[in-house]
């Protein structure tokens, strides 16, 4: 054991939170090298040969590497409904000891889960096929004067409509390639330690099994690949058979040819449900998934290349005996045939899972939490439906605006006007645009009524509040008005919720009116069309002219520009490292937990991450030395779950700060059965008996209080002796004792103490000191940087310096 004066040596891992933070950050120098790890979670310290020697020595675990920073990660953000899915199943009220009934009841919210994830991936490259093959291909590039200034480069005459559409399938073909080598990296970072036990439902971040790959992943990457595949092809062989306006179908026995194609791609599609919604293989089988993740029974990799073989199949029958074109000059093309049907399909389904899960998710509420009122799961435990109905939102906002922009981009240059016309577009899409004109426009009113108040409001209570934490007249009026305007950005967070309920509640309302009308079209002779809209909900006179704005004006640029924004943000990514790592934000957010509901989405570094820290603190620990670990932000959730996951022995020697984390405001109320508030309360009072504290600032407009908060207020910057303030209460249930410390105390820097909860000042110096600078604002970043961390830190290890050598310490941090 390393010995100092009779302590024992203390290793502080600081952990850095989703935007990467460089080792030379978080230790505060210029040189580090790596201690222990790989070259993805790699465990950093000082430079210098011997180490210096102390009581205290600190290390940077860096795993910004899997995730910020890479080009190929901005990609991802296009699968952002995708990945909401993922993530929502995480936030179902679920407890591991359920009862039969309960059991059964959170297996049907997986089936409807797993099913939308699957909608949503056949929505996605039904809408690519839509797009090259009836826009671009048909509309325009059958006539003329669209080819002429759009597709200039076919050359000056029309080329034949059969290697039109084979070009146009070339690009869904593309489309599933591109989303099977992305999906490849099914667990592109290894978990070390996980166990080849299968995951069980639900399972705890504790738990090693909840990090090792799942068999289901794999099958669930091969079915959403084959029925992407089956969908296209079932389009092509339908258009195809199909008699219309400018198209003559295919006849004989090509026409027989492709029926039969037709059937076996509905074959394959209707297995990848059925095989989808049960969630594992027909037959009993068994995959190593840790040996290979990817591996799968041969009868399902068959599934995916009997797909290629029959889309390859239709493709070439279509192409070389299938329809011909053969419309009039002037003659502005019609829709093929099947797009509009296999729509009113994908947004039917969507809303009858939806209502599905709705029914699941409230039957899931029963559990009785012990948290307080205001922190108990949010949206009294419906997390999981309203995240899926924000992520149908953004599915369909998505399709829509893909399909509107590019008939927009490819439009039909009317020459009597001068003119350009739009393409023609399903009806559904239409009346996407109406639906996301009446959300703007209600966030805009929710904006207008919500917030400018909020930011007009009189700053003299807050004035005061902040003026508290300060010398008598340290504040200027202009630093006053700064750090006002920082509090005020900061208690947004605490109305996040409302916004996303909000959007939640208004893509539900999208996704069934969308859906209903679905329903109504895939009834023969029921399909309503635009034109039922039109008669029964626009009307005449100036009633047309406001919904016609609301569609055009509104609904369609809005969903424009959500398109465009994308473009932007991946174009911006790839030139820009400082992008790629704001886009990597979002990425991060979304990869930490494991894939369940939809494989398409960014490979999680979640196990990776939490079992490295694990692992490195077992080693510390088992060579006699002793444990802090420091988690920022998304790091605290990683330190955590380490925490929760070495062995009771091993966490005797354990203690653990957080700072600037969401770990109560946010994620014990969005993810109940895994970072809840009684697993915090657990945590802290029983598994490190007290040995953890948490700092915040009230400028943080991400992190805030974890281990206390005020006894009867909302989470606001109020003092117990001030008028509107409120004691304030630890997270075991204790009273924490209010506490201020000046900056002379210990050495150290200026604090304020509830129990186990510190308050940090920011600006930690208002006027300058020592004719230096005054200090910046630095909100929710470089809590290292305050002078009163170390101190913090120092009574932290209080516990363990009382224990002399031992580092199997009982104790509170006090």
């Amino acid at each position: 054991m390393d010995m100092m004066h009779g302590m024992p040596e203390t290793v502080e891992i600081r952990v850095h939170g989703v935007s990467g933070t460089a080792a030379e950050s978080l230790l505060e120098i210029s040189s580090v090298e790596q201690v222990a790890g790989d070259d993805t979670a790699r465990f950093m310290r000082r430079a210098q040969v011997p180490p210096p020697a102390g009581p205290t020595q600190v290390e940077a675990f860096h795993w910004g590497t899997m995730t910020s920073g890479s080009v190929s990660k901005a990609l991802w953000l296009l699968m952002a409904p995708f990945s909401v899915i993922n993530l929502a199943r995480f936030t179902l009220p679920m407890t591991a000891a359920a009862s039969g009934g309960r059991d059964k009841i959170r297996g049907v919210a997986d089936v409807a889960l797993r099913l939308l994830g699957l909608v949503m991936t056949a929505m996605l490259v039904t809408t690519v096929a839509f797009v090259s093959i009836d826009l671009v291909a048909w509309q325009c590039g059958g006539a003329s004067g669209c080819q002429h200034h759009n597709l200039s480069f076919f050359g000056p005459e029309l080329i034949e409509w059969r290697w039109r559409l084979l070009l146009g399938m070339t690009v869904p073909a593309a489309t599933v390639a591109l989303l099977a080598a992305m999906s490849a990296q099914v667990y592109l970072y290894g978990s070390p330690g996980a166990t080849q036990e299968t995951p069980d439902a639900v399972g705890s971040l504790g738990d090693r099994k909840f990090w090792s790959p799942s068999p289901q992943t794999a099958l669930l990457r091969r079915l959403h690949l084959s029925a992407a595949l089956a969908v296209v092809a079932m389009l092509v062989a339908h258009l195809s058979t199909h008699e219309m306006t400018g198209l003559v179908p295919a006849h004989g026995w090509s026409r027989r040819v492709l029926w039969v194609l037709f059937g076996l791609s509905a074959l394959i599609a209707l297995l990848c449900v059925v095989i989808t919604g049960r969630g594992r293989t027909l037959f009993p089988s068994y995959v190593n998934a840790v040996e290979n993740p990817r591996a799968v029974p041969r009868f399902y990799r068959g599934l995916t290349v009997g797909a290629w073989f029959v889309f390859v199949a239709v493709t070439v029958i279509a192409v070389g005996w299938g329809s011909r074109a053969a419309r009039p000059r002037g003659i502005r093309p019609a829709r093929l045939t099947g797009f509009d049907w296999a729509f009113q399909v994908h947004f039917a389904a969507a809303a009858v899972l939806l209502i599905i899960l709705f029914g699941a998710n409230v039957a899931l509420r029963g559990p009785t939490y012990t948290a307080p009122e205001g922190l108990r799961p949010m949206w009294r435990g419906m997390a999981c439906s309203v995240l899926t109905g924000f992520a149908v939102l953004l599915a369909a906002g998505f399709t829509a605006g893909i399909a509107l922009q590019s008939a927009r981009l490819f439009g039909w240059e009317n020459y009597g006007s001068g003119l350009k016309e739009p393409l023609d577009v399903p009806d559904l899409f239409r009346v996407t645009a109406v639906l996301w004109g009446l959300l703007a426009l209600i966030l805009l009113v929710v904006a207008v009524v919500v917030l400018v108040p909020y930011y007009l409001r009189g700053g003299t209570p807050l004035a005061t509040r902040i003026a508290q934490d300060y010398p008598a007249g340290e504040l200027s009026e202009r630093t006053l008005q700064r750090m006002s305007a920082a509090w005020r950005r900061a208690r947004l967070k605490y109305r996040l919720p409302y916004i996303l309920l909000t959007l939640g509640a208004l893509g539900w309302a999208a996704a069934l009116l969308q859906g209903a009308l679905g329903v109504r079209a895939l009834v023969p002779g029921r399909d309503p069309g635009y034109g039922w809209i039109e008669e029964h909900v626009y009307g005449t006179g100036w009633r047309e002219g406001v919904w016609r704005g609301v569609e055009e004006l509104v609904g369609t640029w809005v969903l424009t520009a959500l398109a465009a924004l994308l473009v932007f943000l991946g174009a911006r990514a790839f030139r820009s490292p400082a992008w790629r790592r704001s886009v990597g934000v979002l990425w991060d957010l979304l990869a930490f937990w494991p894939r369940l509901t939809h494989p398409i989405v960014p490979p999680p570094y979640g196990g990776h991450a939490v079992l490295s820290l694990a692992h490195r603190s077992e080693e510390v620990i088992g060579s006699g030395r002793n444990v802090v670990l420091s988690g920022h932000s998304q790091g605290s959730v990683i330190c955590m779950a380490a925490a929760l996951t070495v062995e009771p022995v091993t966490r005797k020697g354990m203690a653990m700060v957080t700072h600037g984390s969401q770990l109560l405001w946010a994620y014990s109320r969005l993810f109940p059965a895994y970072l809840g508030y009684d697993q915090l309360a657990d945590l802290y009072a029983n598994q490190l008996a007290g040995r953890w504290c948490n700092v915040h600032r009230w400028t943080d407009y991400l992190g805030g209080p974890v281990l206390a908060r005020p006894a009867t207020a909302p989470f606001e910057p109020a003092l117990p002796d001030m008028p509107q303030g409120s004691a304030w209460v630890a997270i075991d249930g204790a009273a924490a004792e209010h506490e201020e410390s000046d900056e002379s105390a210990d050495g150290g820097g200026w604090l304020r103490r509830f129990g186990p909860e510190y308050q940090l000042r920011d600006p930690f110096h208002a006027i300058a000191q020592g004719g230096g600078p005054v200090s910046p604002i630095l909100a929710h970043s470089a809590y290292y940087a305050d002078p009163a961390y170390d101190r913090i830190v120092a009574q932290l290890l209080a516990p363990f310096t009382a224990g002399g050598g031992d580092n199997a310490v009982d104790g509170g941090a006090g």
